[in-house]
């Protein structure tokens, strides 16, 4: 009696929240989103559940239930991507970080696959170690595809590490000696 009540509130509450996802499609088949902890892309939207494919691959499927009480993150659908790095510069260069930041924020403006119009490309010291300073670099990427965008941030990697060693910087440890 009380287990299958249980049993169909769960059924119920599965096949509401499925008709819930077509009619307000927060995501369709193959985007890829998160919600909570879950993620990847979708393979299949049922009455009951969706079956995605995590991003190492492996196929899994999410009680329609979930999505009513996390907050969906639809990564396909938006028209941007965030690009930061960390980069861990020598103590003893952090004198010329100056220089070197408004060169890779020049070079960052500069990128036709930087979007200038919402937050300005930026380069700063964002934390001293007692062996190494950490260098941020930050912008926002054109939306692209993956393979697209990759190499983009490749572009903006190996730019940032020509400016980096022109000024005479290496790059430090992260890892204490000794």
């Amino acid at each position: 009696g009380v287990a299958t009540a249980f049993a169909a509130r769960d059924v119920l509450g599965n096949v509401l929240n499925g008709f819930s996802l077509q009619f307000s499609r927060p995501f369709s088949v193959g985007e890829y989103i998160k919600a909570g902890s879950i993620e990847g892309t979708v393979l299949e939207i049922g009455l009951t559940s969706t079956s995605m494919m995590s991003p190492e691959k492996l196929p899994f499927t999410v009680p329609n239930s979930l999505f009513s009480s996390q907050i969906i993150v639809n990564r396909s659908r938006a028209q941007w991507r965030v690009s930061v790095t960390k980069i861990p510069i020598r103590l003893e260069d952090i004198e010329k970080v100056p220089a070197v930041a408004e060169e890779i924020k020049a070079m960052l403006r500069s990128n036709p696959k930087v979007i200038l119009e919402t937050d300005a490309p930026y380069c700063y010291l964002s934390r001293l170690e007692s062996s190494y300073g950490e260098l941020v670099i930050g912008c926002i990427l054109q939306k692209m595809r993956k393979d697209e965008l990759i190499y983009a941030e490749q572009d903006i990697l190996l730019g940032a590490a020509r400016i980096i060693k022109s000024h005479g910087v290496e790059f430090g440890s992260t890892t204490q000696c000794c």
